[in-house]
């Protein structure tokens, strides 16, 4: 797939239990993983994990994302 094209990981889809700290934990291991398509990607992760490490005592950044149902890189960055 060509950069242009590439899906995500939906962090954003099914369970709603999840609380805003362990969804942005999640999205920096998105951003991380789509940066090396995306080289401005490299920003909103160390945004991502500045604000997860200074927040959370319990989340450790970049968390674990399970494979599940993907999305645009662009509808996930317009969620975020």
């Amino acid at each position: 797939v060509s950069c242009d094209k590439m899906n995500v990981t939906s962090i954003f889809a099914g369970d709603k239990k999840e609380n805003d700290m362990e969804i942005l934990c999640k999205a920096t291991t998105v951003a991380w993983e789509g940066r090396s398509c995306h080289r401005h990607l490299e920003g909103v992760y160390l945004n991502l994990l500045s604000l997860v490490r200074r927040k959370s005592t319990v989340h450790k950044a970049p968390c674990p994302v399970a494979a599940g149902n993907t999305t645009s890189l662009n509808d996930f960055l317009v969620n975020l």
